[in-house]
Protein backbone atom coordinates (compact mmCIF):
# COMPACT_ATOMS: atom_id res chain seq x y z
CA UNK A 1 0.00 0.00 0.00
CA UNK A 2 3.21 2.42 0.95
CA UNK A 3 4.33 1.87 -2.51
CA UNK A 4 1.20 2.96 -4.45
CA UNK A 5 0.98 5.72 -2.51
CA UNK A 6 4.47 6.75 -3.11
CA UNK A 7 3.52 6.33 -6.57
CA UNK A 8 0.77 7.95 -7.05
CA UNK A 9 2.08 11.46 -4.97
CA UNK A 10 5.88 10.97 -7.54
CA UNK A 11 3.09 11.35 -10.55
CA UNK A 12 0.80 13.41 -9.51
CA UNK A 13 3.52 15.89 -8.24
CA UNK A 14 5.45 15.50 -11.64
CA UNK A 15 2.31 15.73 -13.71
CA UNK A 16 1.12 19.41 -11.90
CA UNK A 17 5.25 20.43 -12.71
CA UNK A 18 4.86 19.54 -16.20
CA UNK A 19 1.65 21.28 -17.03
CA UNK A 20 2.55 24.29 -14.15
CA UNK A 21 5.55 24.92 -15.44
CA UNK A 22 4.26 24.86 -19.41
CA UNK A 23 1.55 27.06 -18.58
CA UNK A 24 3.63 29.55 -16.74
CA UNK A 25 6.56 29.40 -19.72
CA UNK A 26 9.01 27.32 -17.55
CA UNK A 27 8.68 23.26 -19.72
CA UNK A 28 12.01 22.74 -19.17
CA UNK A 29 11.69 23.77 -15.27
CA UNK A 30 8.85 21.28 -15.04
CA UNK A 31 10.25 18.67 -17.14
CA UNK A 32 13.42 19.00 -14.54
CA UNK A 33 11.34 18.24 -11.91
CA UNK A 34 9.28 15.27 -13.45
CA UNK A 35 13.13 13.79 -14.40
CA UNK A 36 13.70 14.09 -11.03
CA UNK A 37 10.90 12.30 -9.89
CA UNK A 38 10.75 9.69 -12.07
CA UNK A 39 14.68 8.89 -11.39
CA UNK A 40 13.27 8.49 -7.68
CA UNK A 41 10.74 5.85 -9.12
CA UNK A 42 13.52 4.10 -10.69
CA UNK A 43 15.86 4.14 -8.03
CA UNK A 44 13.24 2.95 -5.98
CA UNK A 45 12.19 -0.28 -8.10
CA UNK A 46 13.18 -4.12 -7.58
CA UNK A 47 13.38 -4.52 -11.62
CA UNK A 48 14.99 -1.05 -12.59
CA UNK A 49 15.77 -2.18 -16.00
CA UNK A 50 12.64 -3.46 -17.44
CA UNK A 51 10.96 -0.44 -15.65
CA UNK A 52 13.01 2.04 -17.73
CA UNK A 53 12.50 -0.21 -20.76
CA UNK A 54 8.74 0.41 -20.30
CA UNK A 55 9.25 4.26 -19.70
CA UNK A 56 11.08 4.93 -22.79
CA UNK A 57 8.53 3.07 -24.92
CA UNK A 58 5.98 4.88 -23.25
CA UNK A 59 7.97 8.43 -24.06
CA UNK A 60 8.39 7.49 -27.25
CA UNK A 61 4.64 5.85 -27.84
CA UNK A 62 2.99 9.20 -26.06
CA UNK A 63 5.73 11.60 -27.70
CA UNK A 64 4.30 10.07 -30.94
CA UNK A 65 1.31 10.28 -30.69
CA UNK A 66 0.85 13.82 -29.29
CA UNK A 67 3.14 14.78 -32.01
CA UNK A 68 0.73 13.96 -34.68
CA UNK A 69 -2.06 15.15 -32.68
CA UNK A 70 -0.26 18.62 -32.73
CA UNK A 71 0.67 18.33 -36.48
CA UNK A 72 -3.12 17.80 -37.11
CA UNK A 73 -4.19 21.13 -35.13
CA UNK A 74 -5.98 19.30 -32.73
CA UNK A 75 -3.52 20.15 -29.92
CA UNK A 76 -1.44 22.79 -29.08
CA UNK A 77 1.26 22.73 -26.48
CA UNK A 78 1.94 26.83 -24.89
CA UNK A 79 5.33 26.27 -24.49
CA UNK A 80 8.60 24.36 -25.07
CA UNK A 81 8.65 22.93 -28.64
CA UNK A 82 11.81 22.59 -30.10
CA UNK A 83 11.32 21.95 -33.72
CA UNK A 84 8.15 22.21 -35.69
CA UNK A 85 5.16 20.29 -34.30
CA UNK A 86 7.16 17.91 -32.70
CA UNK A 87 5.55 17.61 -29.11
CA UNK A 88 8.07 19.05 -26.50
CA UNK A 89 10.24 17.34 -24.12
CA UNK A 90 7.90 17.88 -21.02
CA UNK A 91 4.90 15.79 -22.91
CA UNK A 92 7.34 12.75 -23.53
CA UNK A 93 8.05 13.01 -19.71
CA UNK A 94 4.72 13.31 -18.75
CA UNK A 95 3.92 10.24 -20.71
CA UNK A 96 7.08 8.38 -18.81
CA UNK A 97 5.19 9.80 -15.59
CA UNK A 98 2.51 7.80 -16.24
CA UNK A 99 3.93 4.94 -17.32
CA UNK A 100 5.28 4.78 -13.45
CA UNK A 101 1.68 3.81 -12.85
CA UNK A 102 1.25 1.24 -14.66
CA UNK A 103 3.05 -1.81 -12.56
CA UNK A 104 2.07 -0.12 -9.39
CA UNK A 105 -1.41 2.22 -8.96
CA UNK A 106 -2.77 0.84 -12.17
CA UNK A 107 -1.57 -2.64 -11.34
CA UNK A 108 -5.50 -3.50 -11.40
CA UNK A 109 -5.30 -3.21 -15.24
CA UNK A 110 -2.89 -5.52 -15.91
CA UNK A 111 -4.75 -8.43 -18.37
CA UNK A 112 -7.90 -6.37 -18.61
CA UNK A 113 -7.58 -4.26 -21.73
CA UNK A 114 -11.11 -3.50 -22.06
CA UNK A 115 -11.67 -1.93 -18.67
CA UNK A 116 -7.77 -0.24 -19.69
CA UNK A 117 -9.66 1.29 -22.98
CA UNK A 118 -12.81 2.50 -20.96
CA UNK A 119 -10.35 4.30 -18.60
CA UNK A 120 -8.18 5.69 -21.10
CA UNK A 121 -10.97 7.08 -23.34
CA UNK A 122 -12.57 8.62 -19.92
CA UNK A 123 -8.93 10.00 -18.21
CA UNK A 124 -6.67 10.84 -21.32
CA UNK A 125 -9.13 13.46 -22.46
CA UNK A 126 -9.95 14.43 -18.85
CA UNK A 127 -6.31 15.34 -18.25
CA UNK A 128 -5.86 17.18 -21.13
CA UNK A 129 -8.89 19.10 -20.37
CA UNK A 130 -7.51 20.13 -16.75
CA UNK A 131 -4.41 20.70 -18.69
CA UNK A 132 -6.15 23.36 -21.05
CA UNK A 133 -7.88 24.89 -17.68
CA UNK A 134 -4.69 25.45 -16.45
CA UNK A 135 -2.87 26.81 -20.02
CA UNK A 136 -0.34 24.26 -20.93
CA UNK A 137 -2.54 23.56 -23.59
CA UNK A 138 -5.34 24.69 -25.80
CA UNK A 139 -7.99 22.43 -28.31
CA UNK A 140 -7.91 22.91 -31.83
CA UNK A 141 -11.14 24.08 -32.97
CA UNK A 142 -13.81 22.86 -32.42
CA UNK A 143 -12.68 21.45 -28.80
CA UNK A 144 -14.81 18.51 -28.72
CA UNK A 145 -13.04 17.23 -31.44
CA UNK A 146 -9.93 17.38 -30.10
CA UNK A 147 -11.56 15.62 -26.89
CA UNK A 148 -13.04 12.79 -29.15
CA UNK A 149 -9.50 12.13 -30.58
CA UNK A 150 -8.40 12.25 -27.02
CA UNK A 151 -10.43 9.51 -26.61
CA UNK A 152 -9.96 7.31 -29.31
CA UNK A 153 -6.18 7.49 -28.74
CA UNK A 154 -6.14 6.71 -25.18
CA UNK A 155 -8.48 4.45 -25.60
CA UNK A 156 -5.94 2.47 -28.09
CA UNK A 157 -2.85 3.69 -26.45
CA UNK A 158 -3.50 2.79 -22.71
CA UNK A 159 -4.20 -0.86 -23.60
CA UNK A 160 -0.98 -1.11 -25.51
CA UNK A 161 0.86 -0.11 -22.48
CA UNK A 162 -0.95 -2.44 -19.88
CA UNK A 163 0.66 -5.15 -22.58
CA UNK A 164 4.00 -3.58 -22.43
CA UNK A 165 3.44 -3.38 -18.43
CA UNK A 166 3.41 -7.42 -18.44
CA UNK A 167 1.48 -9.70 -16.81
CA UNK A 168 -0.06 -9.06 -13.46
CA UNK A 169 2.60 -9.79 -10.54
CA UNK A 170 0.66 -7.84 -7.67
CA UNK A 171 1.55 -10.79 -5.26
CA UNK A 172 5.54 -11.62 -6.75
CA UNK A 173 7.25 -10.29 -4.46
CA UNK A 174 9.22 -8.76 -6.88
CA UNK A 175 6.64 -5.65 -7.23
CA UNK A 176 6.46 -2.28 -5.52
CA UNK A 177 9.36 -0.08 -4.31
CA UNK A 178 12.34 -1.47 -2.19
CA UNK A 179 11.74 -1.34 1.53
CA UNK A 180 7.85 -0.43 1.24
CA UNK A 181 4.94 -2.88 0.75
Amino acid sequence: MASRLLNVALYQTGWFCCVFGAAKGHPLLGALIATILVLVHVALVRQPRREIGLLLAAALIGGAVDSLQSCFGLLRFQSGYVVGCIAPPWIAMMWMQFATLLRFSLAFLSGRYLLGAVLGALGGPFAFWVGERMGAVTFGVPAWRSLLVLAGVWALVLPVLLRLAGPRRETSPRVGYRGLS
